[in-house]
Formats: C-alpha cells, structure tokens, sequence
C-alpha cells in the first residue's frame, strides 16, 4: 500500500487561498479591517473632531466651532507654511508625473524591464531621512542655496516612483496590436501616443498628478533638510509641538487630514471608473 506525499515544491504550487476555510478567510478579514479602521483610519478622523471642539484641550469632542479654524488663518506664519506647502504641491505634482510618464513610456522600449522598473522605485527603498540629508550635502558642496528648487527636488524625487508605478499601471492596458494598428495607418510616434496611448492611460495620469500633490503636502522628512528654515505645513507643526499644543495646530492637522482625504477619493474614483469602463468594453 502506497502513500501519496506531497512535496515542499508542489505545495508552494497551490493557490494560498486554498490553504484557508472560509471561516478562517472570514476572520482574517475581519482582523484587517479593525486594524485598518483602529490604527489607520481612526487617529486622523479623531483629528478633524478634536479641531472641531469647542475646548481649547484635548478631550471626547463635546460640541462643534471653527473657532480653531479662525485662529489658524490669523496665524501669518501657519499661512505662510501652507501657502508654500501649496507651491511645492502644485510644482511636484506637474514635475514628478511628468517625469513619471517619459520612464513609463521607455519602459515599453527597453530589454531589461526588471532593472528599470528596480531603478525607477529606488527611492522608495532609501529612508526619508538619509535621502534628505544627502541632498543637503549635496547642495551645500556645490553651493546651491535656493531653498524652494532644493525642496521641489526632494519632493519630486520622493513622489517620482509613486507617479510611475500609477502611469505604468494605465500603460498596460495599451494593447502592442493597437500601437502597431496607428503606425501602419502612418501615424507617426507623437500622433500614436496622443490619440492612442494618452485616452486610454488618462485616467492613471489624473490620479499621478493627484497623488503627487498629496505625497508633496504631506513630506515631512527630506523637506525638514531642505527647507532653510523657511517651513511647510508638516515642519510647522513639528516645530510648533515642540513649543505648545496650540488650537491652531489641530485645525491645520484637520484641515491637512480632510484635504488629503478628498483628493485621494478622487483619485481612486477615477482608477476605479477607468478599470470598470475596459471591464465593460
């Protein structure tokens, strides 16, 4: 009488989710989206309530004002921040997707696909920090001082990735027949990617730009090397926490926290409206 055995290498053939009882899929899921709503979601919706508050402490919100709001635009240091935030917001997110398309684009042509994309999301892997601090030794030993083109360089370099890996995403739905189909028509290379590859990677380059911009916004640790003590709306409310807890830091933390939101809600609206659309198709 013969046994079967299965063996390390077939076992790593099977579907994961073969391993699981629906039962234990159920209770996995419902682990995830606890430790999504408590550890990711709750902290800065808790955020927009507390700048709602009435008191001027921490505490359970216990009535609505915009009190905090009004002391947040009388602030010209908080406005400065934001109206800079803003700039390198709407410089990266032109920059960092545009940049994100040319490498997109080249990924098609080139033979070492895996390389490429492995260069393409190096920074990804390299922490905020050493990133920041390199560029700064990097600009003081060639004697460039303009704190805003240093910071709009960090932060592209930081949102890059992000941008490409979106792009290249939409790119994969641009079938190599259609491409072949407009050059044999005798559209040239410029006429094939605007009226054949541009239509149909829109959606993903919409949601680039929107990413871009809230990466930007948000980006803490390499602007905290670049800045030249001109602040942005993260190294302002660092600075200002070292100080006090002051009711116009927890407007500014709501009013980032509901910005982001919506920008990020829109971009994943239209990713998901442009996948629904090819699903229809």
């Amino acid at each position: 009488m013969s046994t079967k055995t299965t063996s390390p290498t077939s076992l790593l053939r099977i579907d994961p989710d073969a391993w699981l009882s629906d039962r234990s899929k159920d209770w996995l899921w419902k682990v995830f989206i606890s430790f999504w709503i408590l550890y990711i979601l709750a902290p800065p919706i808790m955020l927009v309530f507390i700048s709602l508050d009435t008191a001027s402490y921490v505490r359970v919100p216990q009535g609505i004002t915009l009190a905090k709001y009004e002391l947040m635009l009388q602030s010209e240091p908080l406005i400065s921040a934001m109206e800079r935030s803003l700039w390198l917001g709407v410089v990266t997110m032109v920059v960092a997707p545009a940049l994100g398309l040319l490498a997109a684009l080249s990924y098609r042509k080139t033979s070492y696909k895996a390389a490429f994309v492995g260069a393409m999301i190096l920074p990804l892997f390299v922490p905020g920090v050493v990133q920041g601090f390199s560029l700064l030794m990097l600009f003081k030993q060639i004697g460039f001082g303009q704190p805003f083109v240093s910071t709009v360089i960090g932060h592209v370099i930081w949102a890059f990735p992000f941008a490409f890996l979106v792009i290249l995403t939409s790119m994969s739905t641009v079938r190599e027949d259609v491409l072949l189909a407009s050059a044999d028509l005798g559209a040239n290379e410029f006429e094939t990617f605007r009226y054949v590859v541009l239509p149909q990677i829109r959606p993903g380059l919409i949601s680039a730009v929107i990413f871009s911009f809230v990466l930007s916004f948000n980006e803490f640790s390499r602007t905290v090397f670049l800045q030249f003590g001109r602040n942005t709306v993260p190294t302002y409310v660092f600075a200002k926490l070292q100080v006090e807890l002051s009711p116009e830091v927890f407007a500014l933390a709501g009013f980032t926290v509901v910005l982001s939101f919506i920008l990020i809600s829109v971009a994943i609206a239209v990713l998901y409206r442009s996948s629904s659309a090819d699903e229809s198709h």
